[in-house]
């Protein structure tokens, strides 16, 4: 007993040393996105409202927030909420309200049009689990649980306008027969530097709740046929409502996930690597460094993707993190729900 809580006094004490926070009260699931001019746009749910709060100074503060929109049924909770991302002065705005819907913005976030509907079955989108990705050239691509046949399948569409017009409706994975995308788990999507385009879901073949992904290389049309990340598999006859998260690594990608409340990280293709206990992890990188949180418990912790070692206390009592790099720098920004409020501060 002497000794475990020796090491929890030597571990759980520190933490890390952090910029003041900006914080958004009653606002929850906030999302971050970030451009090359150092400026950074969070977006988040507070009730029936979307609003974006714009950073001209790579997030050491923050104008008030501008509302996109107000929907009658905005999903929010457990990853449902909106997603975000920006290309110069162009910012897009996808949202779920039982149909997925596109706002885009012409002049860096001071006013906003739409909505335009981007499934193009109605209600497909119902789950309200969706995956928002933005290529170097300003190319967008969303990717959603899709409800359109007897069982839930994985669909993407693609904008070349910043999000006004959509093409139409692909197919990315469908579950051999009998069996299913995991219902509750948000898919994600990424593009590299090169414009290859990774997706990233939870499965339901044989029972098994693994992650999955395929990638649709630059300048092709179509998805590589799926495959299952990492060697372990998780039985589980339920839905565990957690995702994950993927970034650019190398000219490929990394993942982070969770499996029986552990995090793991892999690579396509390659075994997966045990990080920390913990739910609902992300993870994102700068040319010099990669930083990745999950909750543990009811706090977050925050450490290397690379190494289980030096992992920290973030924040107590935080939930639903998520990170943006901040181009040409080292920094990091994290967003997450606190209270009943948003925090956002810099991942020093």
């Amino acid at each position: 007993m002497i000794l475990r809580l020796s090491f929890c006094l030597a571990l759980c004490a520190v933490t890390v040393t952090r910029s003041p926070a900006a914080e958004f009260p009653a606002a929850a699931q906030p999302q971050l996105t970030a451009t090359a001019d150092g400026r950074v746009w969070l977006a988040f749910g507070r009730g029936k409202e979307i609003l974006v709060a714009r950073s001209d100074n790579q997030g050491a503060a923050f104008a008030e927030p501008v509302q996109v929109a107000a929907l009658p049924s905005l999903m929010l909770g457990k990853r449902r909420g909106p997603r975000i991302a920006a290309h110069g002065g162009r910012v897009t705005v996808t949202a779920m309200t039982g149909e997925l819907f596109a706002f885009h913005s012409k002049d860096a976030g001071k006013t906003w049009a739409g909505p335009v509907r981007i499934n193009d079955v109605p209600r497909a989108a119902r789950e309200g689990l969706n995956g928002l990705a933005i290529a170097p050239d300003g190319r967008l691509f969303t990717t959603w649980l899709d409800l359109r046949g007897e069982r839930t399948q994985l669909f993407g569409a693609e904008s070349a306008d910043g999000g006004a017009t959509w093409s139409a409706n692909q197919l990315v994975y469908r579950a051999p027969t009998g069996q299913t995308v995991c219902e509750c788990c948000h898919p994600s999507a990424a593009f590299n530097t090169r414009g290859d385009l990774v997706v990233m879901w939870r499965n339901g073949i044989d029972g098994a709740r693994d992650m999955w992904s395929a990638v649709r290389p630059a300048g092709q049309a179509n998805f590589s046929p799926a495959a299952k990340l990492g060697t372990g598999t998780w039985p589980l006859k339920a839905c565990p409502m957690d995702g994950g998260a993927v970034w650019e690594e190398a000219e490929g990608f990394a993942t982070i996930w969770q499996r029986a409340g552990e995090v793991f990280v892999a690579r396509p293709g390659q075994p997966e690597r045990r990080l920390a206990v913990g739910l609902q992890p992300v993870a994102a990188a700068t040319p010099s460094r990669t930083a990745a949180v999950w909750q543990q418990g009811a706090d977050l912790w925050t450490g290397s993707p690379t190494s289980a070692a030096g992992a920290r206390l973030l924040k107590e009592k935080a939930r639903f993190p998520m990170l943006v790099a901040l181009p040409g720098r080292t920094d990091l920004l994290v967003a997450y729900e606190h209270g009943p409020g948003v925090v956002v501060e810099t991942l020093p």
